[in-house]
């Protein structure tokens, strides 16, 4: 992956309705890193899920894979 060209992940935050905030997360510049896009395609779900996780519970998201090395 270091021969591939650098991708960008860009994370905006703004004000929402209800005194809530919106997230958009951006991974681009990945046309040319083909092997980075396949390796982080699945990853982008679990990381946002444990952010969400985390923000409305005080408490991180367990990783099941994880757990069961323990």
């Amino acid at each position: 992956m270091a021969a591939e060209e650098p991708s960008r992940v860009t994370w905006e935050i703004e004000p929402a309705q209800g005194g809530v905030c919106k997230l958009t997360v951006t991974h681009d510049r990945l046309e040319g890193a083909p092997r980075t896009a396949h390796r982080v395609s699945g990853g982008w779900m679990f990381i946002l899920s444990g952010l969400k996780t985390l923000l409305e519970t005080g408490r991180p998201l367990v990783d099941p894979s994880a757990a069961a090395t323990r």
